[in-house]
C-alpha cells in the first residue's frame, strides 16, 4: 500500500465553509411611501435557525479504499486507511439540512492503516458499494507500519512538505444515483485538498435530519494522480496499487 491511499483517507475531512456555496439565504425589503404610512406591515416569515452540530467520532469514519493490481495481485493486499483524528465543521438548516456547511481536515500523519477493528466494522458497506469482493486482510503490526512509512514518504503523500488533507461541500443537489446496492438520493460538490493539489468532484450522498442527529454519508471515486501521485509500486510494478481510490464518508452528528 502507500501514501497515495491516504490522502484523502477523505477525503473523502471530515469540513463550516464560511463562503461554501452550499449555504444560502436571500432576504427581502421594502420601502413604505408615505401614502401607505397607515398600511399594516406585511408578516414576514420567520427564518428557521441554523444548527451546529459535533460529529460523533466512534460513529463515524472517513476513510480512503485502495485496490492491490498488477501481474503479481495476489501477493499485494487492499488497504483500509482512515483519519484516526480529524477536524470537522458541520451545521444545518434545523428544517432542511442540505442547506448548511460542511468542512473537514486531518493532518497526514493522523491516517491510520488497516486496522482489524475498522475493517471489519467498514467492509459490509465497502462491499454493497460493489468496491471490493473479498474481505480486507488482517496484517501484522510491522506490516502496517511498513505501509504507512512507504504512504507518508515524499515519493506519495509527502507528510513533511504537505501535512494535512482537507475537504469541503461546496453546493448539494437533488440526483437520485446508485453505487453498487446502495441508493443516493442527492449530489454533492467536493473539493478535496491532498498533496496541495485541490480536486473538485461530484459524490453521490445522503443526508438526513432525525430529531438532533444529523447524518452524512458521500462516497466516490479518484485516481492519484488527479493529485500528482504515481500509485505505489514494488517489483518492477509487479504489483502495487491501482490508480483509482474510493472515498468513504460517514458521519453520525448530534446538535451542540
Amino acid at each position: 500500500m502507500n501514501a497515495s491511499v491516504l490522502f484523502i483517507s477523505c477525503a473523502i475531512t471530515c469540513l463550516a465553509l464560511p463562503n461554501s456555496a452550499w449555504a444560502k439565504s436571500t432576504s427581502s425589503s421594502k420601502k413604505n411611501s408615505p401614502a401607505a404610512a397607515s398600511v399594516a406591515p406585511t408578516a414576514t416569515a420567520t427564518a428557521s435557525p441554523i444548527w451546529n452540530f459535533k460529529v460523533r467520532e466512534d460513529d463515524s469514519v472517513f476513510a480512503i479504499i485502495t485496490r492491490k493490481s498488477g501481474v503479481a495481485a495476489r501477493l499485494a493486499h487492499n488497504h483500509f486507511i482512515v483519519a484516526r483524528d480529524f477536524d470537522a465543521q458541520l451545521s444545518a438548516d434545523s428544517k432542511n439540512p442540505t442547506s448548511g456547511a460542511f468542512s473537514f481536515k486531518t493532518r497526514v500523519t493522523d491516517l491510520e492503516v488497516d486496522r482489524a477493528e475498522l475493517q471489519k466494522r467498514w467492509y459490509p458497506t465497502v462491499q454493497s458499494l460493489g468496491w471490493l469482493k473479498e474481505p480486507f486482510e488482517a496484517l501484522k503490526d510491522s506490516d502496517r507500519d511498513t505501509i504507512r512509512e512507504n504512504m507518508l514518504a515524499s515519493g506519495q503523500l509527502n507528510a513533511e512538505k504537505f501535512p494535512e488533507i482537507s475537504a469541503k461541500i461546496e453546493k448539494i443537489v437533488d440526483a437520485q444515483e446508485k453505487i453498487g446496492e446502495r441508493s443516493f438520493s442527492k449530489k454533492a460538490t467536493v473539493a478535496l485538498t491532498i498533496r496541495g493539489q485541490t480536486v473538485n468532484r461530484d459524490f453521490p450522498a445522503n443526508i438526513s435530519l432525525q430529531g438532533e442527529e444529523l447524518q452524512v454519508e458521500a462516497a466516490g471515486s479518484l485516481k492519484f494522480t488527479d493529485f500528482g501521485i504515481e500509485p505505489y509500486k514494488a517489483l518492477m510494478g509487479a504489483l502495487g496499487n491501482d490508480d483509482r481510490f474510493y472515498v468513504l464518508v460517514s458521519f453520525r452528528a448530534t446538535k451542540k
